[in-house]
């Protein structure tokens, strides 16, 4: 399992059993997802994407559960910082 780019690709709306390691796409273009822009110290976009089985988080190259993705920004960032990365992905998920 690797990482999938959809970036400039016609594609409008993510299939429910997508599975990859990292996913890249243009978030206006795709219609079953929730994101947000300018998030953590990159400024990135992040965004929530349906698995067929649960929600995932994606962010630069991660890919995984609003959990993991916790676990992985309390390793990377502390105090209003963390919390504001989390609650971002936790306003994509809603």
């Amino acid at each position: 399992m690797g990482g999938l780019d959809l970036r400039g690709t016609s594609i409008t709306a993510l299939p429910e059993n997508v599975c990859c390691r990292s996913l890249y796409l243009d978030p206006e273009r795709i219609s079953n997802i929730a994101y947000r822009k300018g998030c953590g110290r990159s400024g990135r976009t992040i965004f929530a994407a349906w698995t067929g089985k649960e929600i995932h988080i994606a962010a630069g190259c991660f890919f995984d559960t609003l959990d993991a993705f916790e676990r992985a920004v309390d390793g990377e960032y502390t105090g209003k910082a963390a919390d504001a990365y989390k609650q971002a992905a936790r306003e994509c998920v809603a």
